[in-house]
């Protein structure tokens, strides 16, 4: 099975863990113990991205074609604030690339 066809497949079952979720780091002194907390761990699950202070649903998920990518709209709320914006994940050798308009960030998967 291609992998595109497998990330839509994967998509498609609401049960069934995304094709991101995990742990990840944001650089080294980083822990994968506190989701959510400065200096600590971002995650992806159940189709949510934690970052730091911040939790953001995503919906209305797009393969991105040829590419280990997804594209989302993501609903996110953080400091006392809500707003929406475009956040597409890719898989990358070391974890997951987490792409904004204007703004790349590489993380790190937890081992």
């Amino acid at each position: 099975m291609r992998l595109s066809a497998l990330l839509l497949a994967i998509l498609a079952s609401s049960a069934m863990a995304g094709p991101f979720d995990g742990l990840y780091r944001a650089g080294e002194g980083w822990d994968c113990q506190s989701v959510g907390s400065d200096g600590g761990a971002l995650a992806v699950r159940d189709g949510v991205f934690y970052g730091v202070e911040s939790a953001c649903q995503l919906t209305n998920p797009v393969a991105v074609n040829g590419m280990s990518a997804v594209l989302y709209d993501a609903e996110s709320n953080g400091e006392g604030e809500s707003y929406s914006k475009r956040m597409m994940l890719m898989q990358v050798p070391k974890g997951l690339a987490v792409i904004e308009d204007g703004f790349v960030n590489v993380l790190m998967a937890c081992q």
